[in-house]
């Protein structure tokens, strides 16, 4: 059997979805559906049903699924372990939330990791949180605190963010009828949440919702009522209109940086960390809002 089936099957088996299992490996669901396949015919038995809602662990499934995590373990901590003993070369992959990667950091990355011939360097713009010990990325940086154990993390920088309006929309659409354009609700978007009501001191209807900052940014220009960005971000935007600074601080996003321990033995993560800590640095002192 081909042994890098069985990670196919965890995430589809955690997704419940072709679609969904696609996303996360960044696959074409087709190549999905026949990996699963492939890896059916290997053991000679159904691991799936596909219902028309999705794909449902049968029995032999079901009971499939510890000791294949068990493999993966094993199997993850011994590419880690090599990764880690290995010269500066090779790929290095850094998840970075999509727009704080695009405008932020990739293009000091760029410019700092230049010099390093023997590495390639791999930008993932991840709105979710990547799992580091399945080695989806080498190394990451998170706008929400970690919380997985025995992570290695270190505080990159703070950012102020700003309550933003398109241009006009606070002098056109009275208060009492004021909308929000937030995140999905997760610890990120709960937080800019509750940072709105206590700026405001009520909680705000919201019928537009995205996974990430940029369409926020969108729904905010296009009218559909106020939302949290980060002042690098909206200040920017000669469509937006900055309605509420975050003075006091309590609704900073704090950036952090976050690698596996077996990971951080590698030369070129180590690389890639230094070279963060210095974007983060300049960062900071660019952005001092």
């Amino acid at each position: 059997m081909n042994w890098n089936d069985l990670r196919y099957f965890l995430v589809l088996a955690e997704e419940g979805s072709l679609s969904g299992a696609a996303r996360r490996l960044r696959k074409e669901h087709t190549t999905v559906a026949r990996r699963i396949e492939s890896l059916e015919s290997d053991v000679g038995t159904k691991l799936f049903d596909r219902l028309p809602r999705g794909w449902q662990l049968t029995t032999a499934g079901q009971n499939l699924v510890p000791v294949a995590e068990r493999v993966e373990q094993e199997a993850l901590s011994f590419e880690r372990q090599a990764k880690g003993d290995e010269a500066a070369h090779g790929v290095v992959r850094i998840s970075v939330p999509p727009v704080a990667g695009r405008v932020l950091f990739a293009p000091r990355l760029a410019r700092l990791l230049t010099a390093h011939k023997g590495l390639e360097f791999e930008i993932i713009g991840a709105a979710n949180v990547v799992n580091l010990a399945r080695r989806e990325a080498d190394i990451a940086v998170r706008m929400v605190t970690p919380r997985e154990p025995g992570l290695i993390t270190r505080k990159l920088l703070e950012l102020g963010v700003g309550l933003y309006g398109a241009a006009g929309y606070r002098d056109q659409v009275p208060e009492p009828d004021w909308e929000f354009c937030g995140y999905e609700d997760t610890a990120y978007g709960a937080s800019k949440k509750e940072w709105v009501r206590t700026v405001l001191g009520r909680e705000l209807p919201c019928r537009f919702r995205a996974d990430d900052t940029e369409t926020v940014r969108q729904f905010i220009a296009a009218g559909h009522g106020v939302g949290v960005l980060p002042r690098y971000l909206g200040d920017k935007d000669d469509r937006l209109e900055l309605i509420h600074a975050d003075t006091d601080g309590h609704g900073r996003e704090t950036g952090w940086l976050v690698v596996h321990p077996d990971m951080r033995r590698s030369p070129g993560v180590r690389l890639v960390m230094d070279a963060l800590i210095k974007a983060a640095d300049e960062i900071a002192e660019e952005f001092q809002i």
